[in-house]
């Protein structure tokens, strides 16, 4: 049976892995709505199973930097490149989606602008009303966020769907079925609300204005829903 194909890559922060299990278990309880097959692969240790058995794949967040280059990114980067050439479904979630960025041509730094963190307002561009998973959101939206690095140039032929004030690519796609988003999707607002506070030393002046912004981002959510729908369809299409 074809599986979408969860890739972890790093643990979740303690406090967070005793309260809520592991990133991919955020991933598949936000689609649970879908009746979808799922699998996961810790993508560090283990190889990518055979392409042909993928209905898509989703690459998790990580505590790990991709500047970091190490030996499993670099094979990674190497699927994704495959995956992407193949038509495979891909979705990448914040270190994920930086990832793809650099896996496909694209640059990653940190972000001049620094830290983004907590639930910010993210604007639609136009590249997204003719997109299958972004041309159902409304133009401004929220969604959830933590990252101290960002795509700061595209992959080649890559359009960009959405941006917030501190980071210009929330959200690309690359070829027809290869997408990164910078946000949080998987994101609840508890979830959200413990990385706020475990970050507070670093969001000093902020924390109080930051921990009252934290709101449900269903729209958001609503992307990873759609993306794993648009998984399960190929299904029915072959």
């Amino acid at each position: 049976m074809k599986t979408l194909l969860i890739i972890n890559v790093g643990q979740a922060p303690e406090q967070q892995l005793e309260k809520y299990g592991d990133f991919e278990f955020w991933a598949q309880r936000a689609i649970s709505e879908v009746d979808i097959n799922v699998t996961f692969l810790d993508g560090i240790n283990n190889e990518l199973p055979a392409y042909d058995t993928l209905l898509g794949v989703i690459i998790m967040g990580s505590l790990s930097m991709v500047t970091e280059k190490t030996d499993w990114m670099l094979r990674l980067s190497n699927n994704i490149i495959e995956l992407t050439e193949t038509k495979i479904p891909l979705l990448g979630i914040c270190f994920g989606h930086q990832l793809i960025a650099q896996a496909l041509g694209g640059i990653v730094s940190y972000n001049p602008k620094g830290l983004e963190i907590g639930t910010v307002e993210l604007e639609r561009l136009s590249d997204a009303n003719s997109d299958p998973l972004f041309e159902q959101v409304p133009e401004s939206f929220t969604a959830q966020t933590v990252h101290f690095q960002s795509v700061q140039q595209l992959p080649p032929n890559a359009v960009c769907l959405a941006k917030s004030e501190l980071d210009n690519h929330h959200a690309f796609r690359a070829g027809t079925c290869t997408w990164g988003v910078q946000f949080h999707p998987e994101f609840t607002s508890d979830i959200m609300r413990d990385s706020v506070n475990g970050l507070k030393e670093a969001i000093a002046d902020q924390y109080e204005h930051k921990l009252d912004q934290i709101a449900e981002t269903e729209q958001a959510k609503q992307i990873l829903v759609r993306f794993a729908q648009m998984c399960k369809s190929s299904i029915d299409h072959h």
